[in-house]
């Protein structure tokens, strides 16, 4: 939260104050109208070899150390104390933090002023927020986490440290820079979400007054197009040399996914969930579903006496995709869950009991593996032949005269 102190005769006059600078280096004069004076330095790490607390090209983080004339309380969720702070500017280029200093001294001037500040926080301290947010309400953090880190990086290479400093040219700007893929993939989209639903909450916390990313509802040129490619899981020749490759404990979560269709961050965290036997069930990391699926009695066996996959959701990531290389097979994680799901459906197992076992909705089932539902392919396939028979032709479409 932001403080406002009570007008005291710590007030200053703004005019009557001198322009000092912004000591660096070079100690170059402050802009015209920078009135509060700062040190920006160094804080060396263990294997840095420079000395220098304000080396230009040392890639050592930036501190600010500043007087405050106002009385002691709380700005941008930092302590702020009457007298000397020294507040990290988690920043490592010089001439990006003294202009971020230069944004931080004017809201702190018009704090010591009397003035009205905005709501201001950070953002990382605003990512850390949502995402205790998040999980104190049951939702899961894995791509929550992952886009925050990305947004946090990316504003401390652009200078910008306030959430109220993201204008809607940034927020695209941001999306610009990301990785993920669109035209043939929903990655883009999905992750994209993710950033929207951190902007709709710092709105409802009254940190911004409005979300900067357009609503492609209203500004359609903003929308993210893809199309969505038909699902294709791994042969099982695929799946079988995979599983042929991983050793230990790699192989113990591989045939998890194999077995369970779950998705890898589930899987990674069975632990969690209860067993009956050989039946394992809980609610899915992400979506919060329920599922509720049987194991061959070996692999639960194992599992329950593993215990758990020790490790973070980003390691057995990285080792699952090593044995996909050295399997020399094409595959994600997920491939798992692709492979097991139409397996069952082209053995005649009803949509509705595939979804109950993966824990999903039948409608996601049929719209995502609407070519591997057996039930609906003999459908189709007793449709067409009953159409024959109506045209004169018997079952197989031939003419009832050519036969004879």
């Amino acid at each position: 939260m932001v403080w406002w102190p009570r007008r005291t005769g710590n007030v200053l006059n703004p005019s009557g104050r001198q322009n000092p600078s912004i000591k660096g280096k070079t100690g170059q004069q402050a802009p015209e109208g920078e009135t509060m004076e700062a040190t920006i330095y160094r804080r060396h790490q263990k294997d840095c070899r420079s000395e220098d607390r304000y080396d230009p090209r040392c890639g050592c983080p930036l501190w600010f150390q500043f007087n405050w004339k106002g009385e002691s309380g709380q700005f941008d969720s930092r302590k702020l104390k009457h007298g000397q702070n020294k507040w990290s500017s988690e920043l490592t280029s010089m001439s990006k933090a003294q202009a971020a200093w230069k944004k931080l001294s004017e809201d702190l001037d018009a704090l010591l002023e009397g003035k009205p500040v905005r709501n201001t926080i950070g953002v990382e301290t605003a990512i850390q927020k949502w995402l205790e947010f998040r999980e104190q309400h049951g939702k899961g953090n894995t791509k929550a986490d992952l886009m925050g880190r990305k947004l946090i990086d990316w504003c401390a290479e652009n200078s910008v440290m306030l959430v109220t400093q993201i204008t809607t040219e940034k927020a695209i700007n941001f999306r610009m820079s990301l990785p993920f893929r669109t035209g043939d993939s929903s990655s883009l989209s999905v992750h994209w979400a993710v950033i929207n639903q951190f902007f709709n909450w710092c709105e409802g916390m009254g940190y911004i007054e409005k979300n900067p990313c357009p609503n492609p509802k209203l500004m359609p040129q903003f929308r993210i197009e893809f199309d969505k490619k038909e699902v294709e899981p791994p042969t099982s020749k695929e799946v079988e040399r995979v599983l042929l490759t991983a050793t230990a404990e790699v192989r113990l979560l591989l045939e998890l996914m194999r077995w369970s269709g779950m998705a890898l961050v589930d899987a990674q965290q069975f632990d969690q969930y209860t067993w009956e036997g050989s039946v394992i069930r809980g609610n899915r990391q992400k979506t919060k579903e329920r599922f509720r699926v049987r194991l061959p009695q070996h692999l639960a066996e194992s599992l329950k006496a593993l215990g758990k996959f020790g490790g973070t959701y980003r390691e057995w990531r990285e080792r699952c995709y090593k044995v996909f290389r050295q399997a020399k097979v094409k595959m994600t994680p997920h491939g798992f869950r692709h492979f097991r799901i139409s397996e069952w459906l082209s053995q005649g197992v009803a949509p509705h009991d595939v979804a109950d076992m993966v824990g999903t909705s039948e409608k996601e089932i049929k719209r995502t593996y609407a070519h591997w539902i057996k039930e609906r392919e003999d459908r189709l396939d007793e449709v067409q032949r009953q159409a024959w028979i109506k045209q004169g032709l018997d079952a197989n479409g031939n003419s009832r005269e050519a036969i004879q």
